[in-house]
């Protein structure tokens, strides 16, 4: 009976019904993790445990090397195993590195993680920003081969790799990963580490459970990442989890698209489809970031499909199962949740698809969650409106099925009552082991004083749950079906390094 009597309060307000498991991230305000100096961090300066650093670095650019995409090998799981500590330090480290790989002799860094306000001045021993430089070299496909050769079209930052020796200052794994990048390069494609460390970065996250740590965040540089799990509309875990999307991000924001020499992630193919998958995986597990597609829209302001997915990750914040839990958390002081209210979030998934729409109004799941967003803030008339036009081209029985349910409540509230029992009546015949259109068949009988037919619908209702078969009601998934293609979009990310690996 739970179930039951659950969705008829969600269809009756064509609303959320109960998601078993989420994540759902935190972000905390720079006031609650500003260190004791009146809200300024002190420069980063060389640590005593600055060789570690950079064995520990070392280390990652040879398990990104090694690592096989689309798995939890061990090369992902020994990363994942790393400490908040260390994988904060990394991203300054790596940060830092990146910036080398395009200009070696550089000497002044200055670096902003996520979510903070300034900029923050780092600072190495003239002897650790010389090892920087020498693990750039190799990086960056500067050297390569045997290390010796120098031809007469070396740029200066090859002359200057050459010069100082640094081929032979790698050890036989590094080297390796040099040529690799200088066979990248020579392809035209100058972001080799950037490419495969935001694969790795992205497979840990996605692939293999983090740990979680004592919340404790960090007065250094370096972003921090809070995670608040959700069950049957609850929040039930609060927890400081490891940087590995905000390390996956800060690398592709360097990306260059392939054949220019000029950085631009919002221009690459791979770029893109990296947010496009990553996001849609999110969205699919129900683990979900807001500011992944905050950054995605940052890149990629006009393509269609982010859009779509920002729209439909609004929508479900704006959920009952999502409210319920943020109203009912218990987190730390100065928590700031980035869900807002289901009102606010309405509008806001309103924006996004008028936005996709206006980007590429061919896609007919975009009219059809539109519309159930119109019909959320209360305007049938143009709720019917976008459903009909999904109707109209959408073959897919799912989209149809959830269609011809909103398409149902938006002509009740309209007062047409016969079209909207021929709605109803239309998902029946899509999904007849579905319990959501029985129930709205039901709760229409009512209203209209047809007791007959009210207990009609119910008692179908009630053998569908007691049936042989377990009913099958797509209105429980609604709100990760959106991104059902979310395996198929990983596969075709990954293929290309896959491909790579064989080579």
């Amino acid at each position: 009976m739970r179930r039951v009597l659950l969705l008829a309060a969600a269809l009756a307000f064509v609303n959320a019904p109960f998601l078993a498991r989420s994540r759902v991230d935190i972000r905390l305000p720079d006031a609650s993790i500003r260190s004791d100096d009146g809200g300024q961090r002190a420069p980063i300066r060389a640590e005593s445990d600055m060789d570690a650093r950079l064995a520990r670095l070392e280390q990652w650019l040879k398990a990104m090397m090694k690592h096989t995409p689309g798995t939890a090998d061990d090369s992902a799981t020994e990363i994942s195993r790393w400490s908040n500590a260390a994988l904060r330090a990394l991203w300054v480290d790596l940060s830092v590195l990146v910036k080398l790989t395009r200009h070696p002799r550089a000497a002044n860094f200055s670096l902003r993680a996520e979510g903070q306000s300034r900029p923050q001045e780092i600072h190495y021993t003239s002897v650790h920003l010389h090892r920087l430089r020498v693990l750039a070299c190799g990086a960056g496909g500067y050297v390569g081969g045997a290390g010796g050769y120098l031809g007469a079209a070396a740029t200066p930052e090859e002359r200057w790799c050459f010069e100082n020796d640094t081929f032979n200052q790698l050890d036989a794994e590094l080297r390796q990963l040099a040529q690799r990048a200088r066979n990248w390069k020579q392809r035209g494609d100058d972001n080799f580490i950037l490419r495969t460390g935001a694969i790795l970065e992205a497979d840990i996250g996605m692939f293999v459970p983090l740990g979680s740590e004592p919340i404790n965040p960090s007065s250094t540089q370096g972003p921090d990442a809070f995670r608040m799990t959700l069950a049957d509309g609850q929040g039930t875990d609060f927890r400081q989890v490891g940087v590995h999307w905000e390390l996956a991000r800060m690398l592709l924001d360097d990306v260059k698209p392939n054949g220019s020499d000029r950085v631009a992630p919002g221009r690459d193919d791979m770029v893109r489809d990296w947010y496009r998958a990553t996001a849609a995986w999110m969205q699919d597990r129900q683990d979900y970031d807001t500011h992944h597609l905050d950054r995605a829209r940052g890149l990629l302001p006009a393509d269609p499909i982010i859009l779509f997915l920002s729209g439909s990750l609004a929508e479900t914040y704006a959920a009952p199962h999502i409210q319920s839990a943020i109203r009912s958390a218990i987190a730390p002081a100065g928590t700031v949740f980035a869900v807002a209210s289901d009102r606010t979030e309405l509008r806001q998934a309103e924006g996004f698809y008028r936005r996709a729409l206006a980007a590429d109004s061919s896609l007919p799941e975009l009219h059809l969650r539109f519309g159930h967003v119109l019909l959320l803030l209360e305007h049938p008339a143009d709720a019917a409106r976008e459903l009909r036009i999904a109707l109209e081209v959408e073959g897919d029985p799912l989209l149809r099925y959830y269609g011809e349910l909103f398409l149902g409540v938006a002509e009740e509230r309209l007062g047409h009552a016969d079209t909207a029992r021929e709605a109803y009546a239309d998902a029946v015949g899509l999904y007849p082991n579905a319990q959501s259109p029985h129930l709205a068949l039901s709760a229409l009988a009512r209203r209209l004083g047809d007791r007959a037919t009210a207990l009609k619908e119910m008692q179908i209702v009630f053998e569908l749950q007691h049936g042989d078969e377990p009913p099958d009601d797509p209105w429980w998934t609604y709100y990760k079906s959106q991104a059902r293609n979310a395996d198929d979009l990983l596969d075709a990310l990954w293929q290309p390094f896959l491909q790579e690996l064989e080579r």
